[in-house]
């Protein structure tokens, strides 16, 4: 009996060990900031999944859709928001409709919503709208009680402490009525820092080696994110772009969604697109952007165990939905920064706006690279 009491406590003093180093790293895992690191790799280019604080805000009802402020919203997922001198509010280079409120620019969250990349769930009961991107929650709750209010309508002439106050001439998404943002031809201004083009599902035989042609005119260098059986079926094309020096990645032999394949068909994916881009060109893909930025822990790691890293993006102006060559320059000419990484596709739309969107970001001050000088 006394052997069998002793076994029991050495388990349990293993056990409470075990759980006081747990939770020493998760500790360790906090940053000055607050914020957690709940997933981490040390790969080059690959993305850190960081746990950011909830935010709670407060909202209203109008006409039975819940209003939200636009503002606190948009920076907690690290948007942008500008106000032009048409009167227009501009969110991650979308003009959307406000109404304003106590002073602050307000609009629907389901509007809000897709424009941020985030989803959003209703509870009635709290009255309680949650948004999430999967790292950081938003919750805006319109308490019982509070009454609709009143205030100026979208035609007012100032701009509201929702958004920003952007002058002429600053990086603003101005839309003039021909829908043509204005600018200075020639000029050039101070150095801001590094932006990537980076152009998903090529290599095609027409628009790739047209883009291919518009990079050079310029001297500027870009990436290409390869699907296998295309780099296979137009290997003049691929090869093009090897040599004009632009960087090459992986993004999938046929282009599916890999978390609704299993494993196996995961790894074979990423494989046959490996083999076959570095047979077209001779350059083995160190980077893989997962078709629809769809991936797992399993998937980066069987990209991991292939030699690549995965790489996402952040900043997109949907130009696969066709919405126009001057909407596609907009909407990354007003939400830009240094170090961002641009999702474009090999579209007609996309090379179009080409020529004028390399040169509203060298004008603006950003010098246009590959992945290898960001990451």
């Amino acid at each position: 009996m006394k052997r069998i009491r002793f076994r029991q406590a050495t388990v349990i003093a293993v056990i409470a060990l075990l759980a006081l180093g747990l939770a020493t790293m998760s500790a360790a895992a906090l940053d000055a900031s607050g914020t957690s690191l709940q997933v981490g790799t040390k790969l080059p280019g690959e993305l850190v999944t960081v746990r950011y604080d909830d935010i709670v805000l407060r909202g209203f009802i109008l006409d039975d859709t819940m209003m939200v402020p636009i503002r606190p919203v948009a920076e907690a997922f690290k948007a942008t928001v500008h106000w032009d001198p048409e009167g227009q509010t501009v969110v991650n280079g979308y003009i959307v409709d406000v109404v304003i409120r106590w002073d602050q620019a307000w609009m629907p969250a389901k509007d809000l919503v897709p424009i941020l990349g985030c989803w959003y769930t209703w509870d009635q009961a709290t009255r309680t709208v949650t948004i999430s991107n999967g790292f950081r929650n938003v919750y805006i709750q319109a308490p019982l009680g509070i009454p609709y209010p009143t205030g100026k309508s979208n035609a007012a002439s100032e701009a509201p402490t929702g958004a920003s106050n952007t002058a002429l001439g600053e990086n603003s998404a101005q839309v003039q009525k021909d829908g043509v943002t204005p600018r200075i031809p020639g000029e050039r201004r101070e150095p801001k820092g590094k932006v990537a083009l980076t152009f998903d599902d090529g290599p095609d035989p027409v628009i790739t080696g047209k883009i291919v042609d518009t990079l050079a005119r310029y001297q500027v260098k870009a990436s290409f994110f390869f699907i296998g059986w295309r780099a296979t079926s137009y290997a003049d094309v691929a090869k093009k772009v090897a040599r004009a020096g632009h960087d090459i990645g992986n993004h999938s032999y046929s282009h599916k969604d890999l978390k609704e394949l299993d494993l196996e068909e995961a790894r074979q994916e990423i494989r046959k697109a490996q083999n076959a881009i570095k047979a077209a060109t001779g350059v083995t893909p160190k980077w893989f952007r997962p078709p629809y930025g769809s991936y797992n822990d399993d998937i980066r790691a069987i990209a991991k165990e292939e030699g690549a890293s995965i790489v996402l993006w952040n900043l997109t102006p949907d130009d696969w939905k066709n919405p126009g060559e001057a909407v596609i320059r907009k909407r990354v000419t007003s939400s830009v920064k240094d170090g961002s990484i641009v999702l474009l596709h090999v579209r007609e739309q996309t090379l179009s706006a080409l020529p004028r969107l390399i040169e509203e970001l060298t004008e603006m001050g950003y010098e246009l690279v590959g992945l290898s000088e960001i990451i």
